[in-house]
């Protein structure tokens, strides 16, 4: 997939190719929130490849284990831009520090 110089500069200052040059399979970018529905389970903005090899956004949720993909689909820069409006309508912002949200 080719991506746009802006799109490429977002990612790396996100560290999404780094983190999967380290191998990392499910990489979380940005701020934890919580469920304002469901207290207890967070959500990170997500970056993965799908089955097809394609470049994908989406949210990871954690529930108090492992963090795991909740939803994707393939990266384009209006994909990040509703995943991260999502992420703040339907979670709070969890301060680093303020109840291991942050792993």
């Amino acid at each position: 997939m080719l991506l746009s110089v802006k799109s490429q500069r977002l990612l790396d200052k996100l560290g999404v190719p780094a983190a999967f040059a380290r191998g990392e399979t499910l990489v979380l970018a940005g701020p934890t929130y919580e469920l304002v529905k469901d207290p207890g389970i967070h959500l990170r903005l997500a970056f993965l490849y799908d089955s097809e090899g394609r470049l994908c956004v989406g949210h990871a949720s954690d529930d108090g284990g492992e963090w795991h993909a909740a939803e994707s689909e393939p990266f384009s820069l209006r994909a990040l831009g509703y995943y991260e409006r999502r992420l703040k309508r339907v979670g709070t912002f969890v301060k680093p520090g303020s109840g291991g949200a942050h792993r």
